[in-house]
């Protein structure tokens, strides 16, 4: 089914479950469709980036859609089918989905079945991407087989896991793979020594690592600090980069947007697209990033920076200036189970950008 023709005939039905906002939630109980949203037109008169995965043949969308979400987000499931439809209907083919955090209380908030659900009249057009994590004692054959039933398909686009090189999990999913039930195998990294121990020694398809113009030790033209250049080392093996944390993750994400609003000269920049034209224009071209989007608002301002990809002077400076201000102090927002982040964000003296020349 075509996008705009699935768009069309949900349209009306959707509508009426209170897009625009719900008089009954009460503010800022959810980051979801609240009376606080602020209006963002949506975005037209332009065309999603698609790049292929590293060697693997598959179309991605620049714009990876992050479904990754919290407990008392599930009971606003109809607005969710809307933004993911929205999403679709706007070229963003990827979508990347948890079903239920590992290690955290998240109150059953599991998400595959409502995932598979929405996505169900377009199943088969779009990317589904997943962290491979058994859950509640299942074995790996019994969790694909899960996986697979809940998204109503016979293969899963992107896999990824951590593991060290000689980890039995990695011979599980290549077979999986040759199965067809897994088209494309990848590691997520938390710091450089992840990149070293897996590069060259596991045949792994692609990458994911967090970018942004905070997090960005990986920077391609860095080289003569003596950083690693990750994009380049990633491509030399014939593997797909794909990106997370746009906005320097969910920690840090609300106290920027402060300081942008506060020190910024011109109302109508937007830190979160200035964000995304960063990583854009970065120079590193990675095929995807991940964003995690919590309301409408969210999908289309995202969407329109990758059809307005341009990035202004103003925008350079913005960035600028909130690195400058949260160097010291970053590492206190960030939880112990973040604290890895700060790793990609050296303190370097006399170096107060990181913009491509």
């Amino acid at each position: 089914m075509k996008r705009r023709d699935f768009i069309t005939k949900i349209a009306a039905g959707t509508m009426g479950a209170g897009l625009a906002g719900c008089s009954s939630v009460k503010p800022n109980s959810t980051l979801l469709y609240n009376e606080l949203a602020p209006f963002v037109p949506r975005p037209k008169n332009g065309t999603m980036p698609v790049s292929e995965l590293g060697k693997t043949g598959i179309k991605i969308s620049n714009l990876g859609f992050g479904s990754h979400i919290r407990a008392e987000m599930r009971t606003y499931d109809k607005q969710r089918e809307h933004m993911i439809r929205e999403a679709f209907d706007l070229g963003v083919n990827v979508f990347d989905v948890y079903d239920e955090e590992q290690g955290v209380s998240t109150g059953g908030s599991y998400q595959y079945e409502p995932f598979g659900r929405q996505i169900a009249p377009v199943k088969n057009d779009v990317l589904i991407s997943i962290s491979f994590r058994p859950y509640d004692g299942r074995t790996p054959e019994q969790e694909i087989e899960r996986d697979l039933r809940l998204f109503g398909r016979d293969h899963i686009d992107l896999v990824r896991v951590l593991r060290e090189p000689d980890h039995p999990m990695w011979d599980t999913l290549f077979k999986f793979k040759e199965k067809g039930h897994i088209r494309a195998i990848g590691a997520p990294i938390h710091d450089m020594k992840h990149a070293d121990m897996l590069i060259g020694k596991v045949p792994i398809d692609y990458m994911l690592f967090p970018y942004n113009f905070y997090h960005n030790i990986c920077w391609l033209k860095e080289k003569e600090d003596n950083f690693d250049s990750l994009p380049a080392r990633l491509r030399e093996h014939g593997i797909g980069v794909l990106t997370m944390k746009p906005f320097a993750g969910d920690y840090l994400v609300q106290p920027f947007i402060k300081i942008a609003e506060k020190t910024k000269k011109h109302p109508e920049i937007s830190f979160t697209q200035a964000a995304l034209r960063y990583v854009i224009n970065s120079g590193i071209n990675a095929e995807s990033t991940l964003v995690g989007m919590y309301n409408l608002p969210h999908l289309y301002e995202n969407v329109a920076a990758y059809y307005t990809p341009e990035m202004s002077d103003e925008e350079h400076s913005l960035l600028n200036k909130i690195k400058q201000e949260v160097t010291r102090t970053a590492q206190a927002m960030l939880p112990d189970h973040y604290k890895w982040l700060e790793t990609w964000a050296p303190n370097r003296p006399g170096k107060t950008t990181n913009y491509p020349a």
